[in-house]
């Protein structure tokens, strides 16, 4: 008889508690090629893409995010931010970093960032804001010395934050596709009966599933199997350049 494990089937997902940061940063190293330091004396992870262009941290501070994704390119140029509150779920932050290690990543093109919202009946406000039906989460794209920022913030109350996520404005509008679809995805996250302590149940709904032991330990061995086949693969060709415009003559 094989053994089972109870999992907690949560929903909305942005108010799930933050999960197993493993689903991010062993994702990334194993399944994306992304390489990491080491120093045991330190609470913290660092990774690096292999391009040396993007970087992970992942450092517990009492006042501060904990999650801090950056981007520069000498080449062209592009610099961005993001960060993201401990309490933020690994499968938002996921989105972000599987779109960003998707091969091909440079060949999507992305118009218009808040149509996942719009498809699950989000409520766009005004002035780049927008709030989730339930009216727990709230979004900001706002400017900051003249640059257009990103905030997104869930709370239990109008009070009471449980994360914030931050986006400079040089992220690209493929990463914030892919975050804003996984923030209004109406999917419930599994977490386990120790994830779920100290969790909130005034706004959330929550059930309890057994599922075979042997298939909740293979789900982030397999989600990094599918990363690394990713990786594996050929990436589909760039958007094609159009031609330059003919040259009137004189």
């Amino acid at each position: 008889m094989s053994v089972k494990v109870e999992q907690a089937l949560i929903s909305p997902r942005y108010l799930a508690g933050p999960g197993d940061p493993a689903w991010v940063t062993a994702a990334l190293h194993a399944g994306a090629g992304w390489s990491h330091g080491h120093d045991p004396l330190m609470p913290r992870v660092i990774l690096t893409s292999p391009d040396q262009k993007s970087m992970l941290r992942l450092e517990p501070h009492p006042n501060e995010p904990w999650w801090h994704l950056s981007h520069r390119d000498g080449r062209t140029g592009s610099v961005w931010n993001a960060s993201f509150d401990s309490g933020t779920p690994v499968e938002l932050i996921a989105s972000v970093t599987d779109a960003l290690t998707d091969p091909g990543y440079n060949a999507r093109a992305i118009s218009a960032p808040y149509q996942p919202l719009w498809d699950a009946g989000w409520h766009s406000i005004r002035n780049g804001e927008f709030r989730s039906p339930d009216g727990r989460v709230r979004g900001e794209h706002f400017n900051l010395s003249g640059s257009r920022n990103w905030r997104v913030t869930a709370s239990l109350d109008e009070d009471d934050p449980v994360w914030k996520a931050w986006f400079s404005s040089g992220t690209p509008r493929v990463l914030m596709a892919a975050f804003l679809q996984a923030l209004a995805d109406p999917e419930p996250v599994r977490r386990s009966h120790e994830q779920t302590v100290g969790l909130s149940r005034r706004r959330i709904t929550l059930h309890w599933q057994e599922w075979p032991a042997e298939s909740v330990a293979r789900t982030l061995p397999e989600r990094i199997e599918r990363l690394a086949a990713r990786r594996a693969s050929p990436p589909p060709p760039a958007p094609p350049t159009p031609p330059p415009a003919p040259r009137r003559a004189r």
